[in-house]
C-alpha cells in the first residue's frame, strides 16, 4: 500500500505538468476548408487522375505564427500530403523546397524533390490584401511541383480556407 501511493502520486504529479506545459502553448493559427485539385501535367504515367480531385486541407501560415508555413492536402480515399516549407504564404514567382511527408497506405518521405510556389492568395470578400491575423477566410491557388513524390508531376491546388480558430 505505501509503495502504490507514491507511485500514483507521482503519475498524478506528472500528467498535470505536462497538462500545464501544453496549456502554456500558443495555439497555431488554422486555417480549415478544401477545394480541388487540377491541371495535373506529367502525372499520366503514374495513374494519377487527369480530371479533377476534391480535397479536404488544412493552412497554418507562417506570417501569423513566425514558424514555417504548412499545408496538409487530405484526400477522400484516406490519403494525405503534408507540405512544410520555410516562408509566408503570399503570392510570388519564387519555388520553395518543401519538407514533407505522403501517407498512401504507409508513410513516404518527400525529401526536397517538391516544390510550391503560391500563386493567388484572394481574400474574402475578393479585395487583394494579403493572408494576416485579421483574415478570416480565403482563397489560396497553389502550384505544387514533384506532387505527391513523383518526379516530373505538377498540379494546382485551389483552395478555400476558413480560419477556425481565430481568437475573437
Amino acid at each position: 500500500m505505501s509503495v502504490r501511493l507514491p507511485r500514483l502520486a507521482a503519475l498524478h504529479l506528472v500528467s498535470v505538468t505536462l497538462a500545464l506545459l501544453l496549456a502554456a502553448f500558443p495555439a497555431r493559427a488554422e486555417f480549415m476548408g478544401g477545394g480541388y485539385l487540377s491541371d495535373s501535367a506529367g502525372c499520366d504515367s503514374y495513374g494519377w487522375p487527369l480530371g479533377t480531385e476534391m480535397v479536404r486541407a488544412r493552412l497554418n501560415a507562417a506570417q501569423i505564427d513566425g514558424d514555417q508555413s504548412e499545408l496538409v492536402i487530405n484526400f477522400a480515399v484516406g490519403g494525405a500530403n503534408t507540405y512544410r516549407f520555410r516562408g509566408n504564404v503570399v503570392p510570388g514567382r519564387r519555388w520553395r523546397d518543401v519538407d514533407g511527408a505522403v501517407i498512401w497506405g504507409r508513410l513516404y518521405d518527400l525529401g526536397n524533390r517538391t516544390q510550391i510556389r503560391i500563386l493567388d492568395t484572394d481574400l474574402v470578400p475578393f479585395e487583394g490584401g494579403t493572408v494576416d491575423e485579421h483574415t478570416r477566410q480565403f482563397r489560396l491557388r497553389a502550384r505544387i511541383r514533384n506532387f505527391n513524390g513523383m518526379r516530373g508531376c505538377s498540379v494546382t491546388a485551389v483552395l478555400m480556407l476558413y480560419y477556425w480558430n481565430r481568437p475573437e
